[in-house]
């Protein structure tokens, strides 16, 4: 498949529950971001490549993303509760002796997060029911990118392992203006809006935000108006027009 010099590889995001880095209160508060990191999409690349942690070849720090949000975003909170561990009191003296700590009470010989040694309570916040389409740019590489991403070699995951991604995950590749034209699977809240429009004549289209990062850096988000379709199976079609979409390898 000849590919053009400006192609990218593309992955839509989506499940009942993603967790992306955020800022961290403590170490038992912990929220997520808004939209998923550089760091943490450099990651699932390099997991699909088959990369170990701490082996990933350099030219994956020059990899550009660029985000579609394509609804806005909803939180949901978890709380938990996490008991100390038992049985492991000898390894923890010897941590603690090594550390040059007193190692005398049974206090002293749990862990929790919080470093309370009692039952700790952690707070999470995730994104639920959120959508993004990721483009990846990575000029020499997009054959490389492709081809692991239609046969991942490590488990791809939204931020945490027991967040996969719905179906389709893997798009295509297509040109790097393809995230301009994919088109977006109609919301309850645009009914009104598009039978005003397809009233007046005109093309039914909405609003999707685009983010683009600097340094892994987000830059100030962009808003497009995108083509609107009434269901994912007519979403399906439209987008296997854009891109060009071979069959996995498995």
């Amino acid at each position: 498949m000849d590919l053009p010099m400006t192609s990218s590889v593309y992955l839509r995001l989506a499940g009942p529950l993603q967790s992306w880095a955020g800022a961290s209160v403590t170490g038992n508060i912990v929220n997520t971001g808004k939209i998923p990191t550089p760091s943490a999409l450099r990651g699932l690349l390099a997991g699909a490549l088959g990369y170990q942690r701490g082996q990933w070849p350099q030219w994956l720090e020059n990899v550009e993303f660029t985000i579609r949000m394509e609804r806005p975003v909803q939180y949901t909170d978890d709380f938990q509760t996490i008991n100390p561990r038992t049985g492991e009191e000898t390894f923890r003296r010897r941590i603690l002796l090594a550390q040059g700590q007193k190692a005398s009470s049974a206090k002293s010989l749990v862990f929790t997060p919080d470093a309370q040694s009692g039952t700790s309570i952690v707070n999470r916040t995730y994104l639920a029911d959120s959508e993004f389409i990721v483009r990846i740019t990575a000029e020499g590489k997009t054959e490389e990118i492709d081809a692991a991403l239609r046969s991942p070699q490590f488990s791809t995951y939204l931020g945490r392992k027991a967040f996969p991604a719905v179906f389709p995950f893997y798009l295509g590749v297509g040109d790097s203006d393809e995230i301009y034209k994919i088109p977006t699977v109609k919301r309850k809240q645009r009914r009104e809006r598009r039978s005003t429009m397809q009233e007046a004549g005109a093309e039914e289209s909405a609003t999707v935000t685009i983010y683009q990062f600097v340094d892994d850096t987000p830059v100030a988000p962009s808003k497009t108006r995108v083509p609107v379709v009434q269901d994912r199976n007519m979403w399906l079609e439209k987008t296997a027009e854009l891109l060009k979409r071979r069959k996995t390898l498995l």
